[in-house]
């Protein structure tokens, strides 16, 4: 059974299955959040800094780490010569 497993995590790391993953779904999580964002934007009755304050207070955090997962991505990938 080990040896199943070690053959099935060797195929996944060969071909960096995880770390692209990791990349879309933190990209779905983008989507949904700029989703949300314009949702929010649109039925707000609320002054327009106001909104802007808001969404921005929910999507910085969420930039940084997008920001931080791409870094990784692309610097976790084998160089060609």
């Amino acid at each position: 059974m080990m040896h199943i497993l070690t053959r099935w995590w060797d195929w996944i790391d060969k071909r960096d299955v995880d770390k692209h993953a990791v990349c879309w779904a933190v990209f779905y999580g983008l989507i949904k959040i700029t989703t949300w964002a314009i949702w929010y934007a649109s039925a707000s009755q609320r002054p327009g800094l106001d909104v802007a304050a808001v969404i921005g207070a929910v999507t910085a955090p969420y930039t940084m780490l997008m920001g931080a997962v791409v870094k990784y991505y692309f610097e976790a990938r084998p160089t060609t010569p």
